[in-house]
Parts: structure tokens; C-alpha cells; sequence
């Protein structure tokens, strides 16, 4: 739409929307960004008393909890600010977090903690979704929005330049339908650079501008706080008494005004700004999802407690939940997930989440031992019972260590066992390398169990006994099959079953931490040298192959494993990262002519072009032969980041940028080495490497990436008496379709919620059954649903688990 060269006035009124974006922690630390918040609000109470009709807007249970916690005066003066009408609660979420890597149940649990916030503070819910700063937005937000009352949603980046829309004011719908009417916002949330009245000139000039739309200005200082002044709200006092068509007003009262019927529909992610975010700070990154995976686990076990009646301490274990889902909610916040914080802040963070993993950590420790120590073991005086916190039956392979003190004192070393099963089944395993360094008095195994859906199997340990079994395992040099798949890595032409090693390679990289200006990293590059290969197990269970190679200062070792029976390879590697100014690239060769990708993004999948630009995911991509005879997925544990062209899926895996360097003002060479810069030293991250036949729905990417990310638990028991069996599942379900996203404890009414997402994009329906409630349901392609689980009735519930 050609933009509007005039200076007349819309034939609307602008609505001035006074507000304080602010950032808890960025250039500072988390204690002064709050407290800048406190000094907003008194700011915003004083400008509310001092000019009738003037409306305060602002965002962030997180920083209204903190106020209340620190300054209840001030809390108070805010209720009653809210009550009259003059100071608008928006977002409903408990930050203004990072809209792209974050997981889907992130997302929900940001407005469950946000919307429970304000509804018992401020007797309502927000309405309006409002992440003003956020560097892109994932295309399922529509559906996560509206299932948690968010009826509306402002953003600003990306902005024109980057992104073109035929509208600033649109519905934006979802892959799975869902639609919320959204506005971005023109001209920037802060006065940092124009005034009111220079807004309401260059509006005019704005790409979008037409003056038959309902248009919304934003004013105040930002990102740490100050909200509107008195000269700002002079100035539109000023401008109204000169005839000017604009008036104080909120988001909430702009959306209730429109007819949204009337708008355009637009499908599509709002992507990209600061590619850089996705793969800045790999250790926040990887305790992002490792927190995200591990509360979940916790939940479940949790419910899996209450359904055997071994929770004693219900009401203590659900507020160390809250606690943990505040710290990685907060944690999300865009500045900090996407590593663009100072040292100092990122290290806050890091604390935050380690202390919300100890959370549940323990939960998970304390509510196994309380079942395992009701399970009857009589028969056998050593035990491993495995723990399964998914939803479906999993066989897969399990590690465990025994301890072995007679190899130090007498000489006996143990080199075999045998698990047998409850129902006596023999299971072999294989000897690996213990993690522990002090001789034989650690050993440590590796074999393949099963393990029903929610609940536990007990395998009884036999020592020094040994099975003969039918092995198609093969390892050389150079090379690694189990008769279904193989590892070339001699770099050899790949089948279509196998996967054909590539070094990672180093890329130069000058850009600032956010990487602005940038869709794609195409800084000079160079492989890495290998160094060396050899073997590391050599078994009928397991094989593995490490390759050591050099990167100028740095160092990376890559384990390769493949274990019997498997479809897929696990890839385990250490990387001590020296290198500034520059990044490094797994790159997985996928073996399609005609390429199609798709990335995992929270709750759903899209597809994206083939090309060199860098794009946002979860923890799986994949790439497919357009005519869906086969192709490659990657899952990764930690990253990021991902590009695809016509030959490789490459991963971000480390980016030596500097802390926290924003150009402009600032130009890299500024700083010359006296930085701090990011990922410099150790880290480790794990892959699965999955070659497949047809398209991207062949090998359950979910279901995988779930066993991947939250893994079997195993746990060693003695001999005892109890009233519990050896095996045991508390949750039946049938949809291949299907994926259980969350399951947790009710918030308020002592019950169970189920949270179901339809993971193919396809209609489809799922079966359930979850102590003594069993219920069917239909699912559109890509739909959430939500059920609450209480005294055997089932009822459908939205995100913020209220009854539809």
C-alpha cells in the first residue's frame, strides 16, 4: 500500500498509548531493573494524579509481584489505579519473554502465572498480548495467546524494513486456525528519539499509513523505565487544545473499538530480527531447555504420586513448581534468553535456572524413592526400577553403574551382568567405560529395557552372569552399522540409510551480540582438522567412534554411537570453544535433490525456505525430498539456531560474539580484545542424527526429541517388602497423532491437567485413560487441548484452566 505524502490529520483519532517498556535485566542487573520499576510506578501515580484522563499502560506480572512484595503502599496505589480505569494491565504474561525459543508449554505457563497474577490482584485477566521489544514471534502465538483470554497483540519487530505486511492492523492466524487481531506498532514504544507531535507528522509517512485506519501512538522513556513525563503529557494536552484528533487512551480500549471482521488475514511467522539471539550464550541456551525438560518430568512424576497416594508433601512440592516456572519464566525474557545481557545478568540467570533444575531435581529424587521403596523387591537383593515419565510405553537403551569394591580388595572384577525382568526375561547388557576414574571398583553397563507408559519396571540384577546374543553390530575405522543404519565416516557417498560424516566448520563473525542487519552468517569459513579416530566400545549392544579435530585454539571431540536394533545415531561431543569473533557450525549432510524444511516451533511445525538465512527452531528440524521418499532430521539438546540449503542442515552450535555489544552506537573495533566474550571455554551437547524413509512424519519427531530430552531414570533399590508391583503404568493412550505436552497438578481444585497437542497437522483423535478417567477427544491440525482431571470426571478447560 503506497504510504499517505501528506500532512493531513486521520480521519480517526490516534490513541496515545503512555507506557514504560522495561527491561529487568539487560545493561544491568535483575535489583536495578526492578528497582526502576518501582520508581515507573510512583512516576505513573503522580502523572495519574496530576492529569485527569491520563492512562498509564504497562506490562510484566513479574515486576508487579515484585513491587508488591517490596512496597505494598505503592502495590496499592496501583490497584486502585487499575479499579478507576486510569492504569491498564496488559500482556498477561509473566514477562515480556523471547517469542521463538522458549518450548510451547513455556509459553502457557508465562500466562498462567501472568493471568492467575492479575486476576487475584486486580479482579481480571489482561486481554491484550503485548511483547513490544521481542526480536520475532513464532507463528503458533495466535493459538497460545487466545487459549489463555488474550484476545489482542501489539509487537513492533520485526518492522517493515525487515518484514513487509499489507497492514499494521491484521488477524494473524496460527497453523492451527486460531486467530487474534494484531497491531505493529509504528514509530517505536519510546520518545528516545521523536516527540508526540513528531510521531503524528511522520505517521503520515509510514508505509502503511492510511487515514481511514484506527491508529496507535506510543510514548514514553523505555527500556529502564521513566514512563511518560510531564512534558510529554503537556505536549499532547497542547496539541489536543490546537484541534489535534488524538486522545489518551490503552491498548485494551484501541482493540474494543475495532471490527475485526474487517481486517486482513495474514498466516505467516513474524520473523526475523537479531538472528543473532538464537545462538548467543550456549550455556543460558542449554539450561533453558534442560530446565523446560526437566520440570516437565518433574510434574509427572509428581501426578504420577498422587495417583498412587505417595505425595506427603503435596502442598510444599507445588510451590517449589511455582517457584522454579517463575525463574525460567523470568529467564525468558528476551534480553536474557537471547544472550544479549551483560556478564553479569546472564550469570544472575544462569543461578535462576540451576536453582529451578534443583527444584525439580529433587521432587523427581524424593517421589521415585517413596514408590521405589513400596515396591515389592523380596526376591532379589539388588534392583534397578526404571522410571518412565512419558506418556507412551518406551524400550530404549539405559546406562547404570555398579559399585564394586571386591575388584580393589580381592581382585574380582566385574565384567558382566544380567537383568532379568519381573516376568523373567533375561536382558543382556555390555561393560562400558564408568564415569568415575578409580579402577574396577565402578562398572558400568548399557542395555535395552522396557518401560510402560507412566510408571516404572523393576529388572533384578544378576552379577557375573553373561547372554549370547545375535549381533549385526559392525564397527571399523572409518565406518559403523547395526544392519539397519551405518555411519560413513570416511566421507564417502551416503545411502539412503546411512549418514555421511562432514567436519563442522568455523565461520568468521564481525557482527554485534544481536547480530542487527543480518539475515545470514556468511563470514569467511574453514573445516576443521581431524586430529584423530578411534574406537570407543566395540560391543553386540553398542559401538561407538570418537573424532578429535582442531579449530585454530579450539578443540572438539564428536562420539558417535549407534546401539543395536536403533534407527537413528546418537552424536555426543565436547568442544572447549576458543575463538572470538567467529562461530561454529555443525553440518549434517541430508542427501535431498529437491529440499523441503521444517523446524520444530512451540507446539507446532513450520516449513521455511531452502537458503542461507538463519532461522529460530525448538529441538528438531528436518529436512525432506519434496516428493516425501525420505530425507534427515536432526534433534539437539541445547541449540538453537538452524540454516538449510541444498546440501546440509547446519546447527549454531558456538559464537564467540562479545558481551552484550549493540551496534549501533558502538563499533566492534572499539573494544579490541579488553571484551568478555561469549562461549569461551567448555561445553558439551548431544545429537540425534535420524535418517529416514518418507516425509517428516515417518519417524515421530516429538515422540523422539521427548525420549531424547527427558530420558529414562534409573534407580537402584535393595531387597524389601511392598505393596507395590514390579511393573506398573497409570496412563493409557492410543493416536500416533497425538502428543501429551504437560502433566501436571491442578493450580486450584486438587486435580490432574492433561494438556494434548495434535503434532502432524491433521485432523485427528486420541483416546486417554489416567488412573479411573478415560475420555475421547478430536483435534484440528496443530490444536491444544487441555483436560482437567477431577474425581474421574473429565472436562475440557482452556490454558489458564478454566472450563470452556
Amino acid at each position: 500500500m503506497a504510504p499517505q505524502k501528506d500532512n493531513a490529520t486521520s480521519s480517526n483519532v490516534v490513541s496515545l498509548i503512555g507506557n514504560a517498556h522495561l527491561d529487568p535485566a539487560w545493561m544491568w542487573r535483575m535489583p536495578e531493573g526492578l528497582e526502576a520499576f518501582s520508581a515507573t510506578c510512583r512516576s505513573a501515580i503522580a502523572r495519574i494524579q496530576e492529569f485527569p484522563g491520563f492512562i498509564f499502560t504497562c506490562s510484566s506480572a513479574a515486576h508487579y509481584a515484585f513491587v508488591e512484595e517490596t512496597d505494598p503502599k505503592l502495590f496499592s496505589e496501583i490497584q486502585d489505579a487499575v479499579k478507576s480505569g486510569a492504569w491498564s494491565i496488559v500482556g498477561g504474561w509473566w514477562v515480556e519473554s523471547d517469542c521463538n525459543l522458549p518450548s510451547g508449554e513455556s509459553f502457557v505457563r508465562q500466562a498462567l502465572l501472568g493471568q492467575r497474577f492479575f486476576q487475584s490482584r486486580y479482579g481480571k485477566i489482561a486481554t491484550v498480548g503485548y511483547n513490544i521489544d521481542s526480536f520475532g514471534h513464532n507463528a503458533n502465538l495466535p493459538q497460545l495467546l487466545s487459549k489463555a483470554g488474550l484476545t489482542s497483540y501489539v509487537f513492533m519487530r520485526p518492522e517493515q524494513q525487515e518484514k513487509v505486511l499489507s497492514a499494521a492492523l491484521f488477524n494473524w492466524e496460527a497453523p492451527s486456525g486460531d486467530r487474534i487481531v494484531t497491531y505493529r506498532l509504528p514509530l517505536h514504544y519510546s520518545d528516545y528519539i521523536f516527540s508526540v507531535s513528531d510521531k503524528l507528522r511522520f505517521l503520515h509517512f509510514y508505509d502503511l499509513f492510511t487515514p481511514r485506519a484506527p491508529w496507535m501512538i506510543f510514548y514514553g522513556v523505555g527500556n529502564h523505565g521513566g514512563g511518560p513525563t510531564i512534558e510529554h503529557i503537556k505536549e499532547i494536552i497542547q496539541l489536543r487544545s490546537e484541534g489535534r484528533k488524538i486522545e489518551f487512551s490503552d491498548p485494551e480500549r484501541f482493540f474494543a473499538n475495532l471490527q475485526s471482521k474487517d481486517l486482513p488475514v495474514i498466516r505467516d511467522e513474524m520473523q526475523p530480527h537479531a538472528i543473532g539471539c538464537y545462538s548467543a550464550h550456549s550455556e543460558i541456551k542449554r539450561l533453558n531447555r534442560r530446565a523446560e525438560n526437566i520440570l516437565g518430568q518433574a510434574e509427572r512424576f509428581s501426578v504420577l504420586s498422587k495417583i498412587i497416594g505417595s505425595d506427603k508433601n503435596s502442598e510444599a512440592n507445588s510451590s517449589d513448581f511455582d517457584l522454579a516456572w517463575k525463574n525460567v519464566c523470568f529467564n525468558q525474557f528476551h534480553d536474557i534468553l537471547g544472550g544479549v545481557a551483560i556478564k553479569e545478568a546472564c550469570d544472575d540467570a544462569i543461578t535462576m535456572y540451576r536453582e529451578s533444575i534443583s527444584i525439580a531435581d529433587r521432587s523427581i529424587r524424593t517421589n521415585l524413592q517413596r514408590l521405589a521403596s513400596r515396591i515389592d523387591t523380596t526376591d532379589s537383593i539388588e534392583n534397578l526400577i526404571i522410571f518412565n515419565s512419558s506418556t507412551f510405553e518406551r524400550e530404549e537403551m539405559i546406562e547404570f553403574e555398579l559399585w564394586n569394591p571386591e575388584a580393589s580388595e580381592r581382585g574380582n572384577i566385574l565384567n558382566s551382568v544380567v537383568l532379568i525382568q519381573s516376568d523373567g526375561t533375561r536382558v543382556p547388557t555390555q561393560k562400558i567405560e564408568p564415569s568415575g576414574k578409580i579402577g574396577d571398583d565402578r562398572a558400568r553397563f548399557v542395555a535395552k529395557v522396557l518401560v510402560p507408559a507412566l510408571g516404572w519396571s523393576r529388572y533384578s540384577i544378576e552379577r557375573n552372569s553373561s547372554l549370547e546374543i545375535a549381533s549385526l553390530m559392525f564397527v571399523s575405522a572409518g565406518h559403523i552399522s547395526n544392519g539397519l543404519i551405518s555411519i560413513d565416516l570416511s566421507r564417502a557417498k551416503a545411502e539412503m540409510t546411512s549418514y555421511r560424516y562432514e567436519r563442522p566448520i568455523a565461520l568468521d563473525d564481525k557482527s554485534d551480540t544481536w547480530s542487527h542487519g543480518l539475515r545470514a552468517f556468511n563470514g569467511e569459513s574453514y573445516e576443521l582438522v581431524k586430529l584423530s579416530l578411534e574406537t570407543r566400545e566395540k560391543g553386540p549392544i553398542r559401538v561407538s567412534t570418537n573424532i578429535h579435530s582442531d579449530g585454530g585454539d579450539s578443540d572438539l571431540w564428536e562420539t558417535f554411537l549407534l546401539s543395536e536394533g536403533s534407527e537413528f545415531i546418537e552424536l555426543r561431543a565436547g568442544l572447549d570453544w576458543r575463538q572470538k569473533r567467529s562461530l561454529l557450525k555443525f553440518r549434517f549432510p541430508h542427501g535431498c535433490s529437491d529440499p523441503v524444511a521444517r523446524y520444530e516451533i512451540p507446539y507446532a511445525s513450520i516449513e521455511r525456505p531452502i537458503g542461507p538465512n538463519e532461522w529460530p527452531g525448538q529441538s528438531w528440524i528436518d529436512v525432506s525430498e519434496k516428493d516425501g521418499s525420505h530425507g534427515l532430521s536432526i534433534a539437539t539438546d541445547s541449540k538453537y539456531s538452524y540454516s538449510v540449503d541444498g546440501k546440509y542442515i547446519y546447527v549454531i552450535v558456538a559464537r564467540g560474539a562479545l558481551y552484550a555489544h549493540h551496534v549501533p552506537p558502538h563499533s566492534s573495533d572499539v573494544f579490541g580484545d579488553t571484551g568478555s566474550y561469549l562461549d569461551q571455554g567448555w561445553q558439551e551437547f548431544r545429537f540425534l542424527i535420524i535418517p529416514h524413509k518418507g516425509d517428516w512424519r515417518k519417524p515421530n519427531l516429538p515422540k523422539l526429541t521427548e525420549q531424547f530430552l527427558q530420558p529414562l531414570i534409573v534407580h537402584t533399590e535393595s531387597a524389601h517388602d511392598g505393596d507395590l508391583p514390579s511393573t506398573y503404568s497409570a496412563f493409557n493412550f492410543s493416536g500416533d497423532d497425538i502428543r501429551i505436552g504437560a502433566l501436571k497438578r491442578a493450580e486450584d481444585v486438587g486435580g490432574i491437567i492433561v494438556r494434548a497437542v495434535e503434532q502432524r497437522g491433521e485432523k485427528s483423535s486420541g483416546k486417554f485413560k489416567i488412573a479411573d478417567a478415560g475420555w475421547n477427544a478430536e483435534f484440528d491440525p496443530f490444536e491444544i487441548k487441555s483436560f482437567l482431571i477431577q474425581d474421574s470426571k473429565v472436562t475440557e478447560v482452556d490454558l489458564l484452566e478454566r472450563p470452556l
